[in-house]
């Protein structure tokens, strides 16, 4: 299943760039993120964050049941231009208020049985649709900062053996600073998606329809939902941090009117504790 707390991490990194200045990079995403700057005044060779926690969130996209996952975290940046972390290997360009990048990300597919074990996943309601293997998807990005908001699109091509979908995103949000440790980020967005992205997850073709317990549905390309939600970080010391998400997801066009769809709206809540190097 898509990781929907990529949200959060990527929310956090709002948060942070407007709270303690020892803490810019921590749950850096390179499109969302401004400057970091050492001592000198030139742009950090290395920023490190290491980050665990935990989300709650549906079994698959549309689903009535909630799991608890895992969420280790470790997000390598080089001179504010090559990152490593949540949104998968990037490389990038910037100036004053602006972003331009691209690089490879990762869509972790989705099980149709429940596993076991930590990394559990899946649901055994969609036994005979099939899994849907991982992909590797090529992703473009733009930010730019107006104001207090940030406003920011990507678009993601997937190259897997199931999923060879596009997926775009747009969002905007605005970093808010409470006190000099505690900031929060209300954030908002919508997400568009292929006819082959929604047809591997929403749709249910004739052989599908007669291993499973959905009827057969053509998914078609168009929004697949809105979202919105409210990111918070309190820091703890100069490098320790907590931060939470609580977000929520309606879903729109074939992803609301699928047989698989059993909830049109989902919500996820995450929470992680950290330390930034």
């Amino acid at each position: 299943m898509r990781n929907r707390h990529r949200a959060f991490l990527a929310g956090l990194s709002f948060c942070l760039m407007s709270g303690h200045s020892l803490a810019q990079g921590v749950f850096y995403t390179p499109d969302q993120q401004p400057n970091a700057w050492d001592a000198n005044h030139q742009a950090a060779t290395w920023d490190i964050t290491l980050a665990a926690g935990a989300a709650m969130q549906p079994t698959f996209l549309g689903s009535d049941r909630y799991r608890a996952t895992p969420i280790p975290l470790a997000i390598i940046r080089w001179r504010d231009a090559v990152s490593l972390g949540a949104d998968g290997l990037n490389l990038y360009w910037h100036h004053d208020d602006l972003r331009i990048g691209g690089g490879v990300n990762y869509d972790g597919g989705r099980q149709d049985h429940e596993t076991s074990g930590i990394l559990s996943s899946g649901d055994n309601r969609l036994m005979g649709l099939g899994n849907v293997d991982g992909s590797i998807g090529l992703r473009g990005f733009i930010s730019y900062k107006l104001g207090p908001v940030y406003l920011d699109a990507s678009a993601s091509k997937y190259v897997g053996p199931d999923n060879k979908g596009v997926l775009a995103n747009l969002g905007l949000s605005a970093p808010l600073p409470i006190t000099k440790r505690f900031v929060i980020r209300p954030h908002a967005g919508a997400v568009w998606a292929s006819d082959n992205y929604m047809q591997t997850y929403f749709g249910v073709t004739p052989l599908q329809a007669t291993r499973s317990i959905f009827p057969q549905f053509g998914a078609e390309s168009g929004l697949e939902d809105a979202n919105a939600g409210i990111t918070g970080v309190y820091f703890l010391t100069d490098h320790w941090f907590v931060g939470a998400d609580a977000s929520i997801v309606r879903y729109l066009g074939s992803a609301a009117d699928s047989p698989i769809t059993i909830s049109n709206t989902n919500t996820t809540v995450a929470t992680v504790i950290g330390y930034h190097f």
